[in-house]
């Protein structure tokens, strides 16, 4: 006999993990630094990959904007500018004084980089998943003149200026690999900012510049200063 639906029947032990209560924002900050300094001592390296973690859920939820929503009412572009401090010093975060690499010594992997595209028309986003990619009618991804990224070091975050729709075919197919447009070293930008998990604070005297808006992307601020000591260049040199 079937055993009937009970709905008093108490959720599994994996629901019960995945909806604890929220943890305090400056304590989730904390944990990830944690994690960040244990990874610096066994391997500095792995902190890429911590990266793409902490990055993972904002491209998930850039890439099914458009899916989920009415028609013109998907997410708008990411502004590189805005990224950690929607209201912080606009030079310093749209690159006006950090040094420009060059772009041919980089390549991103759709399959696995920190890509942050917002595909964001309905119809366009159809046609590029139902035909770009392996064993689909327009073949395996390929790039194109339309496509225009950057990529902020020493994080490795990739921002999309151009292409938004087909990018996104390729990080949901797996495949592709994409030359950057330009390429910033941020460094001035952790030269004279800091973040403490609450604000973020001006290095020579400590005023508080904004608040926190996002504890992960605060995080990440901040394991750009660990990478940065260790020497990490992601996206470097690959073929």
């Amino acid at each position: 006999m079937t055993e009937s639906f009970n709905k008093t029947k108490a959720p599994s032990k994996i629901w019960q993990r995945l909806f604890k209560p929220p943890i305090p924002q400056k304590d989730e900050f904390d944990h990830i630094l944690e994690f960040a300094l244990e990874l610096e001592k066994s391997n500095p390296e792995s902190l890429i990959s911590l990266v793409r973690a902490l990055l993972r859920p904002l491209q998930s939820d850039l890439l099914i904007s458009a899916i989920e929503r009415e028609a013109h009412k998907a997410r708008g572009e990411v502004e590189s500018y805005k990224f950690f401090m929607p209201y912080g010093p606009t030079r310093l975060q749209m690159g006006l004084e950090s040094p420009q690499l060059n772009p041919d010594d980089f390549t991103i992997q759709l399959s696995c980089d920190p890509i942050l595209p917002c595909p964001w028309q309905r119809d366009r986003y159809t046609g590029t998943l139902s035909y770009i990619g392996k064993g689909k009618k327009a073949g395996v991804w390929r790039e194109d003149s339309n496509h225009k990224a950057v990529i902020w070091l020493p994080w490795g975050i990739v921002f999309v200026h151009g292409g938004n729709h087909s990018i996104a075919a390729g990080i949901l197919s797996g495949e592709g690999t994409l030359k950057p447009s330009e390429v910033y070293d941020m460094t001035p930008l952790l030269e004279q900012i800091e973040c403490d998990g609450n604000n973020y604070l001006s290095k020579p005297d400590r005023t508080t510049i904004c608040k926190v808006h996002d504890k992960r992307i605060a995080a990440i601020f901040e394991i750009g200063r660990i990478m940065k000591r260790q020497n990490i260049t992601p996206m470097q040199g690959m073929l």
